[in-house]
């Protein structure tokens, strides 16, 4: 059977519901930026592995493979993500992608075995949608819903007290590069989380300033 038969596509409810049980395990131990590594490591049967070369070779910062010998799933990354600071975001980002393939897509990938069966999930006509589906529970589970609403509203609330109602642009590039920062991901996917449901913050600032609100819903 191929194995992109076993692929499914998953609505954003559901892809919430699993970034929130996965998030609910760390309990008092979760930290903000998300410890994506600890989350990993809570899985006896993944492991993440540095692999020299990958972005060069493969044209990927990161991918999922099964080692045979060990049933367990490896997530390579490239090493060059570690060895320059700057590149922590992608390094972080890339995998909880990596991740979220393994929780969305774990069957397809458990019947990958040859190079043919890996072109086949990749040549998936609907693979663009498996792709989007693994970055968007990557970005859920580095961005927890309730964490972001709750650290936006805060920030809304202070930018509004001390500069007011007048400047949303200015007030909403400020609030998504201070939680980017916070949540070390990058600016792109930070406004991304931010402009979709169920956050919606972004949105909110819009009807929030044009009705004088200092608070956030």
């Amino acid at each position: 059977m191929n194995p992109a038969d076993y692929l499914k596509t998953y609505q954003l409810p559901e892809l919430e519901k699993i970034a929130h049980k996965e998030i609910k395990k760390l309990g008092d131990s979760l930290t903000i930026p998300v410890d994506i590594e600890e989350i990993v490591e809570n899985f006896n049967d993944i492991e993440i592995d540095i692999h020299r070369g990958l972005k060069d070779n493969h044209h990927t910062w990161g991918m999922v493979s099964r080692d045979l010998e060990t049933d367990k799933f490896v997530i390579m990354v490239d090493d060059t993500l570690l060895d320059i600071d700057h590149l922590k975001k992608i390094y972080r980002m890339t995998i909880a992608e990596e991740f979220a393939h393994i929780l969305l897509h774990k069957k397809a990938i458990e019947k990958v075995s040859t190079l043919d069966d890996f072109k086949a999930l990749q040549n998936h006509g609907n693979w663009h949608k498996h792709e989007r589906n693994a970055k968007r529970l990557a970005a859920m589970i580095l961005m927890p819903s309730a964490n972001v609403l709750n650290d936006s509203r805060k920030l809304y609330t202070q930018f509004v007290q001390h500069i007011g109602f007048e400047k949303p642009q200015v007030l909403k590039k400020f609030l998504t590069s201070k939680m980017a920062d916070r949540y070390e991901v990058s600016n792109q996917s930070m406004t991304f989380r931010l402009d979709e449901w169920p956050i919606k913050v972004l949105s909110k600032i819009d009807e929030a300033m044009k009705n004088q609100l200092d608070f956030l819903d």
